[in-house]
């Protein structure tokens, strides 16, 4: 029968092992899972586009989209005027190219002497006419008449003509053509102006006179955004007035219209037969840029149904039907962007244009109101999450969802459906597209796996063997594995944010339409991601605390060779070490964290404090430099002293007295803190040159931190107890036991005596080769 010594130490070593294998077995579980759920998302095919555009344009969806000045289907017709000079009795005018149905100004500017000094005293009107492009005459300007003259000529004069209609209108444009000189008074008084020209417009039923005042609509919608904020009550007031009346004027207008397009604006009037239901689409087809160009305004008046463009940005289907009597009219305006509705409601962070379609029935009733959104943005960064169907309520001053209802087609678009026709608007709320670095990922899993053994080990053995040196020692190095193991075990089940796969690219799927408080959209909080975050944040402060104190104490110990160490020592350094790291993060969470923006605390790729801005530069206002960087940066610098001033005590001590003994006793110590300072200050020094802004220097130190960094706790562990001769020869007689009770390598010797009795009988006698002697006198002073 055999025998097993079994004491203490055996046990530990078996439950340490146990421990180790069971964190490995998670580790592999974990990792296993998220190559599995990785392997779920597979990139979308690249499919190859094919055709030929000329002049700078671009292929999308197989489709040549063209600059502003060429059109055609590979961008091979002109659509400009080209450079001209214009020699009339005012003098010579040079102009630049224009584009058609826009107009264009002279170089020649007004004197700087006179009121409208640095405006152009001329402007010419590009059009097009059966398929040729050609000039207007040029329409001239008082320089000495600014826009409060016009003003005043407009309200005061009575019985004004067509004739001088126009010629205010004229000059309002001009002196509006360079709208972000304009202050606010100047874009309140030609405001008004276009509000008096467009009424007397639909007095006088002139065309020319409210093409003119479109032009200078359009222009003023390229001033500042700040210059329409509903504060401002007068230049608010006097705009809200301008979209109303603008869409009267083109229902009232006797003449017929047709369509007038400038760069923010476009209008159209159709006549509408009487007795008849009438289908109506307008197309605004995508450009190079967000500019409204009459090329890509496509009108088709006699349209049965809803056909979906795959090139456009924004479509308007109107179904109307007329009485028997009298023929109806249908206006439709289209705003670039939306700087006459400033909302109290919808705020707009990401400064995302915005395109409001208007549509204006006279003299017919409206069937239905079929909208097709499909804006432009930034789609490797952004993705819409959400979006709402409004419409411009001049009750409240505010968008509204009132009788409209809001779906998503099968490629992306944004559809809406209205009982109602009026200025129309898409509200989106867009969502960051969150990415994380593959291979930079499965470094650090594999290698903080490796950690968490290493150090469980290295913590079993430091307190298996505590009494072959002093308690304090024992203490500091314990923690500080501790910590570390902590922050290794935190990374691997919490630094992955549920988020990055759930809610990837996932949009809202609501139904509901209700007006969004915000073009930005956060992700969901997570609130085990922000513990992980915070729990990650205090270890990682709690390991480089503890470093210094390891510092700290062989500095102490060498100085004070042959002296106590201070009272309460060990308290001092334990509050310390696992105090210190709880303020900080604290105060972090106290400054940083906000319930309704988790994601100023904390990033949205894993759980790991926010430190860089939407273009992946470090932001000073986020956590990670003031909570972590500045900190780390301050424990590593007085980690680095230390370890110069341990050095130098070691190497260049003077007293040549020093027995063989007390060397060698000071050459350990040496060697540990070289230890930590070769695991701790070496390798997160190398984190800081991660922050190059060179994205090939930053990858080349990303690998190398990740590798050396990950792995800390495997180099600690053959570090401080590995390399030991005690550990080594423990191992030795573990693994012998374990031999031996497995009945494998164990070595034993049988003899075989025949006994002389009536019945044969064999007699087997066991000798064992194998000296089991008690582990603990392998076990010398550990002084580190």
């Amino acid at each position: 029968m055999l025998c097993t010594k079994c004491d203490r130490k055996v046990l530990i070593g078996v439950i340490c092992s146990l421990v180790t294998t069971g964190i490995l077995s998670a580790f592999f579980w974990q990792l296993a899972r998220k190559f599995k759920s990785d392997s779920c998302i597979k990139p979308p095919s690249a499919n190859p586009q094919y055709c030929y555009c000329q002049n700078n344009g671009t292929c999308e969806n197989e489709i040549c989209v063209c600059p502003d000045e060429w059109k055609g289907v590979h961008c091979e017709i002109a659509n400009f005027c080209g450079r001209s000079v214009y020699n009339s009795s005012w003098g010579l005018f040079t102009f630049s190219e224009i584009l058609v149905g826009q107009y264009g100004y002279s170089k020649e500017e007004c004197e700087p002497y006179t009121l409208n000094a640095n405006i152009p005293k001329a402007s010419r009107l590009c059009v097009e006419k059966n398929g040729t492009i050609s000039l207007q005459n040029e329409s001239l300007t008082d320089c000495n008449e600014n826009l409060k003259n016009l003003r005043d000529k407009i309200m005061k004069h009575t019985g004004i003509t067509e004739q001088e209609l126009v010629k205010i209108a004229t000059a309002a444009q001009i002196l509006t053509s360079e709208p972000h000189e304009l202050i606010s008074e100047n874009i309140s008084i030609a405001a008004e102006i276009v509000q008096h020209v467009l009424n007397l417009s639909d007095i006088l039923d002139s065309f020319e006179a409210a093409s003119l005042a479109i032009a200078t609509i359009s222009q003023l919608l390229n001033v500042y955004e700040t210059a329409f904020d509903p504060i401002n009550t007068e230049i608010f007031n006097i705009t809200q007035s301008v979209t109303e009346i603008l869409g009267e004027v083109l229902t009232d207008l006797e003449i017929n219209f047709g369509q007038v397009v400038q760069p923010n604006l476009a209008a159209s009037s159709i006549m509408l037969e009487n007795g008849m239901t009438h289908g109506i689409m307008l197309s605004a087809l995508k450009g190079c840029d967000d500019t409204l160009v009459s090329k890509r305004i496509e009108l088709n008046t006699n349209a049965a149904m809803f056909l979906p463009n795959t090139n456009a940005e924004v479509q308007m289907f109107v179904n109307v039907s007329t009485n028997s009597t009298q023929d109806g009219k249908l206006g439709i305006i289209l705003y670039q962007n939306d700087k006459f509705f400033p909302s109290k409601i919808h705020h707009s962070i990401n400064n995302q244009s915005r395109r409001v379609i208007c549509g204006n029935i006279a003299d017919g009733v409206l069937n239905s109101v079929e909208l097709l959104f499909n804006p432009k943005y930034n789609s490797t960064e952004y993705f819409i999450h959400d979006h709402a169907c409004v419409f411009w309520d001049y009750t409240v001053d505010d968008w509204n969802t009132a009788g409209c209802s809001k779906s998503t087609d099968g490629f992306g678009n944004l559809r809406c459906q209205c009982n109602h026709a009026t200025n129309f608007a898409v509200l989106m709320s867009f969502r960051r597209n969150y990415t994380y670095t593959e291979p930079l990922n499965i470094v650090s899993y594999i290698g903080s796996g490796f950690s968490i053994a290493g150090l469980t080990i290295t913590i079993a053995f430091q307190i298996v063997t505590r009494q072959a040196r002093k308690t304090s020692l024992t203490w500091v190095t314990v923690s500080l594995c501790a910590s570390m193991f902590m922050v290794n075990l935190t990374f691997i089940f919490g630094i992955y944010n549920p988020n990055a796969r759930n809610e990837k690219r996932s949009g809202a799927n609501n139904t509901e339409n209700i007006v969004l408080s915000s073009d930005r959209s956060n992700p969901p909080e997570v609130y085990s991601c922000t513990a992980a975050a915070a729990m990650l944040h205090y270890f990682l402060m709690a390991t480089f605390t503890w470093s210094a104190l390891y510092g700290a104490q062989m500095y102490v110990l060498l100085v004070r060779v042959f002296k106590p160490l201070p009272r309460h020592f060990l308290i001092w350094i334990s509050a310390v070490g696992w105090g210190l790291p709880a303020v900080i993060v604290i105060i972090t969470l106290a400054a940083a964290y906000k319930t309704d923006n988790a994601l100023n605390y904390r990033q949205e790729e894993f759980c790991w404090l926010s430190g860089f801005d939407l273009h992946g530069n470090l932001d000073l206002s986020k956590p990670l430099l003031w909570g972590f960087l500045i900190p780390v940066g301050i424990l590593l610098l007085f980690n680095f002293v230390m370890f110069a001033l341990v050095t130098m005590l070691v190497l260049f001590n003077k007293d040549h007295g020093t027995c063989s003994a007390k060397q060698a006793t000071s050459a350990k110590k040496l060697m540990g803190s070289l230890s930590v300072a070769i695991v701790l200050c070496l390798t997160w020094s190398l984190g800081y040159l991660m922050l190059i802004q060179r994205d090939e220097t930053q990858a080349v130190f990303s690998c190398i931190f990740c590798a050396l960094n990950a792995t800390q706790g495997l180099q600690i562990f053959i570090l401080f107890t590995a390399r030991r001769k005690a550990f080594q020869k423990i191992c030795a007689a573990w693994y012998s036991r374990f031999a031996m009770n497995m009945g494998i390598v164990r070595s034993k010797r049988f003899s075989v005596q025949s006994l002389s009795t009536p019945e044969t009988r064999e007699r087997y006698i066991q000798h064992n080769t194998l000296n089991f002697s008690d582990t603990s006198s392998f076990i010398p002073s550990i002084l580190y």
